[in-house]
């Protein structure tokens, strides 16, 4: 049976977080009163109780809520759905956004805890309908899957036009979410992003703003999409990569 075993909650990012028996899931948010909660793409994270398990079986001290994880679950492969699946528990509704994480330096769980399985098998869903949910409600894997959208961008450029990047998007695609990633962290490549969206959360559409033009060579090894210019396929995500806003059209979709 697939159900929450315990729900978690902090005022800080990347500590501990202490375990309570129900909460309010707010559209669009996440958890009330969690410190992850917001208007991004990882607004609710999950954990298996299977793998805080596996971490007591090689000796570390560490119980639901440790590992940062807002709901911990019991009797679900978590890691096995797919991005876009849709979740019900209880009255709420959410979808899944992301597939573990990318951490670039060991955070205070890690160096608290001796090791951090989040970011192996962790997931992360946003919430389409909010609602209260309690310790014991039923998870229930909807027969649903809805669109992902992914901008990559350097900050500034995504605080300059990502507005109208996102209303571009949502006017053509309607995904159920779209995730920032990112180019001004230094550790981070074009590669390693597209590598993790493409190969590990095979997210449907992958928009590269790149008004410089400096990352144009990184799509060489790409397949092209027949008769166009600047869109590109590898697995199942399409990828437009974008000099101007103007260059979005609707030639690949």
């Amino acid at each position: 049976m697939k159900v929450i075993k315990a729900i978690s909650i902090s005022d800080r990012k990347g500590v501990r977080k202490k375990n309570i028996e129900d909460v309010l899931l707010i559209e669009k948010s996440g958890l009330q009163d969690d410190a992850h909660a917001g208007d991004w793409h990882r607004q609710v994270s999950f954990l298996a109780q299977e793998s805080i398990n596996f971490m007591r079986e090689k000796g570390l001290d560490v119980v639901a809520g440790n590992f940062a994880e807002n709901i911990t679950t019991e009797g679900i492969d978590l890691i096995a759905l797919p991005v876009g699946t849709h979740i019900q528990i209880g009255p709420t509704e959410l979808v899944i956004s992301q597939l573990g994480k990318i951490c670039h330096n060991r955070c205070a769980i890690y160096h608290q805890a001796g090791d951090c399985v989040m970011p192996r098998e962790g997931i992360f869903a946003i919430v389409l309908r909010g609602g209260r949910i309690k310790v014991g409600d039923t998870i229930t894997v909807m027969n649903k899957v809805s669109r992902s959208a992914a901008i990559i961008a350097t900050k500034e450029d995504e605080e300059i036009s990502g507005n109208l990047i996102r209303d571009k998007i949502n006017e053509k695609l309607a995904p159920a979410f779209i995730r920032f990633d990112s180019l001004s962290n230094k550790q981070t490549t074009l590669d390693a992003i597209l590598k993790d969206l493409t190969d590990t959360q095979h997210v449907d559409d992958i928009i590269i703003f790149d008004p410089s033009g400096v990352n144009g060579l990184a799509l060489s090894s790409y397949e092209k999409v027949p008769g166009t210019n600047n869109y590109f396929l590898r697995d199942s995500s399409t990828i437009s990569y974008l000099r101007t806003i103007n260059d979005f059209d609707d030639k690949a979709h």
